[in-house]
């Protein structure tokens, strides 16, 4: 039986998608979740007046921006999804907080698809608890077709997980499973694991134990940032070449298992900050989010149509570009692949290393 999950890396071509919706995107419950994980360099202060539903200027130009990326990957052959749309302003309880969701916009964070198997995460930011929902439908879907689904356990997410003393540290403690699907970079039969305020080193061992008996290799990497996801940070672009964000790496720090890869450290002056929308320069990604670029093959990229040193970079490599607009991937919180989700790739599992 045909697998819908099959997706191994970034760089194989591109048959399905997800793509993200902003309907219902809000700043929820202000707690100590929201702050050490989306907010982490602003004072509590600061942030509270950011709580509620969005301007719907925001919502209606991320949605635009959204569907110009679905038509496009449409127009380049990929089936494209889109999730089921949530009442983000219903509050939910466990036995230990009550919160709100968040948004539907960032669909890679919640699922990391492999071969012929599919890993639900566990999510640091309260608001994301039940963010899944919004893909029930189509993982249970992919179950009956033979794709295997395995959820990580439910973190508790208690008050003291958490820690804003020192930056330089995980904002979230060694303390249970946490990670998000963008922790972790797929190459083949090697995953790379960011440990961060996403990812708890308890989050890699877990993964190690569902991974390993299948023939996966999970590289631990730490001590390079400790803010979230890998993916404006770390992008490989095809079997032996890798992107890498020179604000947080350089030729004597960067995870070694690319020691035999060709490398480009992309200098941090030629990332062109596209703003935020919201008041008093407060953001939900770093700049580097200009770096977050899907790619359709490993020939073709879609990225931020500002992001022009970045293209004119890729082009040096034989790699051409798509470039759109999203206007609020500092507001909302996501580029290019963050509110992506590569269901399907052409290609097989194969060792790159």
């Amino acid at each position: 039986m045909n697998s819908i999950v099959s997706s191994h890396n970034d760089w194989d071509p591109l048959e399905e998608c997800y793509v993200g919706i902003a309907n219902g995107a809000r700043t929820p419950k202000i707690d100590k979740s929201l702050h050490a994980i989306v907010f982490t360099t602003d004072k509590l202060e600061d942030i509270q007046h950011l709580e509620g539903p969005l301007d719907p200027r925001i919502i209606d130009e991320a949605n635009q921006d959204l569907d110009n990326l679905a038509d496009t990957l449409k127009s380049l052959g990929v089936k494209v999804r889109r999730p089921i749309e949530q009442d983000n302003t219903q509050s939910f309880s466990t036995p230990d907080w009550t919160t709100s969701g968040w948004q539907t916009y960032s669909c890679r964070d919640l699922l990391l698809p492999l071969d012929n198997l599919i890993i639900e995460g566990a999510p640091a930011q309260r608001s994301r608890h039940f963010e899944s929902r919004a893909y029930r439908d189509f993982l249970y879907e992919v179950m009956q077709n033979g794709t295997e689904w395995i959820s990580a356990p439910k973190p508790r997410l208690l008050d003291d997980v958490f820690q804003l003393e020192n930056l330089k540290d995980p904002a979230v403690k060694n303390h249970e499973i946490i990670f998000d699907a963008p922790n972790i970079v797929r190459m083949g039969n090697d995953l790379l694991y960011q440990v961060s305020n996403t990812g708890t080193k308890l989050g890699a061992q877990w993964l190690k134990t569902v991974l390993e008996p299948r023939g996966y290799r999970l590289h631990v990497a730490e001590k390079y940032y400790s803010f979230a996801h890998f993916d404006s940070t770390v992008l490989p672009l095809r079997p032996g070449l890798v992107l890498l964000n020179g604000a947080r790496l350089n030729e004597s720090h960067y995870p070694p298992i690319f020691k035999n890869w060709d490398k480009i450290f992309f200098p941090e002056e030629s990332i062109i900050d596209i703003g935020s929308a919201f008041e008093g320069g407060i953001t939900t990604t770093s700049p580097y989010i200009g770096l977050n670029f899907l790619s359709v093959n490993e020939k073709l990229v879609i990225c931020d149509i500002n992001q022009e040193p970045l293209r004119r970079e890729l082009d040096k490599h034989g790699i051409e570009t798509i470039g759109l607009e999203m206007r609020h991937a500092r507001s909302i919180s996501g580029g290019f692949h963050c509110v992506t989700l590569d269901t399907k790739r052409k290609g097989t599992r194969q060792d790159y290393f």
